[in-house]
């Protein structure tokens, strides 16, 4: 069965209300071997999806640092003593929840640094990058991780080996949230960022992370959905289901004008968010997966300013990934018609930008912004 009929069938089922009812017997009776057998199985099942994928993300991370080096070399606050070759070599990154450790590898293979770390709280994925050869590799909660992270680094810079750390973060921080129990953005910032700038050590920090569409919201407050094998009333359930499960706001407080029948009009948070499950659908166990996160949860003007307080200059950009762009051209394909519309103008809405590149750095006053 492909994946289109395998999601239409489970939301014609309403077999999401039965999977939800599953999670919250499984959570009540996690002793159970058999969740922790299915659990693991699940695990390596999904790291699978992320195989080497890691080695294209570090082909984004590298546009940025690159221009970051060449601003510092031509400031006149920077020592003359230092070039490209020095600066890249003496870096140290830092991937959280890398899976496999392809970006981390990617990276260090480039800039011909023998320093680097995953935090990776899956097994699966770290006994991948351990195969990868990736020496330190910290298995556990993102927040637990941060000593021991510091301690490495510290250990590293008061050997004179690292001027510099990069911290790169791929599609995890909007997960943190209700993954990790002691995340916080503040203190994952206090953790990770404020003992190695109190050090005198340059810090970059790279994140890529879905969030709310910012065109989307820029027009409109809702969206018209429709979805490819699914009729309204199923798209409605789905999201009912969603912004019960995830808490995101489901009323629209607009009266729209359009009369078309055959789609679901939903606040653009919750809209975006359905398109996510639905176009990432692999299997029921993704999809129960994933019900674990919100992925619009991420707000990067927050995370702006939280850096800003610590002296970080930082820029982002929206867009759409090309995995993400791939997978919403191939609904409208299948669909014959725009997935989106705007039910005030019955207008179609452009492909949403629901994802943001966030840069920052220590280093200059001055941000860098990379355009498109």
């Amino acid at each position: 069965m492909d994946s289109y009929s395998s999601r239409t069938m489970m939301i014609h089922n309403r077999d999401f209300q039965r999977l939800s009812q599953y999670q919250e017997e499984k959570e009540r009776t996690m002793i159970s071997n058999l969740a922790t057998d299915i659990d693991l199985i699940h695990d390596q099942n999904y790291q699978s999806l992320f195989r080497n994928k890691g080695i294209r993300n570090a082909r984004q991370v590298l546009q940025y640092i690159d221009q970051e080096y060449q601003r510092w070399l031509t400031s006149s606050d920077f020592p003359v003593d230092n070039n490209l070759t020095s600066l890249r070599s003496s870096t140290a990154i830092v991937s959280i929840g890398g899976a496999d450790g392809s970006e981390l590898k990617a990276l260090m293979t480039e800039l011909k640094s023998h320093y680097g770390i995953l935090v990776e709280i899956s097994p699966s994925a770290a006994a991948m990058a351990r195969d990868q050869g990736i020496d330190v590799v910290i298995e556990g909660d993102v927040m637990d991780a941060a000593s021991d992270v510091i301690l490495q680094l510290i250990d590293w810079h008061e050997q004179g080996e690292i001027s510099s750390v990069l911290i790169s973060c791929q599609s995890v921080l909007h997960e943190l949230p209700t993954r990790s129990s002691t995340f916080t953005r503040d203190d994952f910032l206090q953790e990770y960022f404020v003992p190695l700038l109190r050090r005198g050590l340059r810090v970059m920090f790279y994140a890529r992370e879905p969030c709310p569409p910012e065109n989307w919201s820029r027009l409109t407050g809702t969206v018209a959905i429709r979805l490819f094998g699914l009729d309204k009333e199923d798209v409605n359930a789905l999201a009912n289901y969603i912004a019960q499960e995830l808490n995101i706001a489901s009323s629209v407080n607009s009266t729209p004008i359009s009369n078309d029948n055959t789609r679901a009009i939903l606040p653009v948070v919750l809209a975006q968010e359905l398109l996510f499950k639905m176009l990432y659908w692999e299997s029921t166990a993704h999809f129960l997966y994933e019900m674990g996160e919100q992925l619009t949860s991420f707000q990067p003007e927050n995370w702006l300013r939280s850096l800003e307080k610590m002296s970080m200059h930082s820029e982002f950009r929206y867009l759409a990934t090309d995995h993400f762009a791939k997978l919403y051209k191939k609904e409208e394909r299948f669909l014959e018609e725009p997935v989106a519309v705007n039910p005030h103008n019955n207008v179609s809405l452009d492909m949403p930008k629901c994802f943001v590149q966030l840069f920052a750095s220590s280093a200059l006053p001055n941000a860098i912004s990379i355009q498109n």
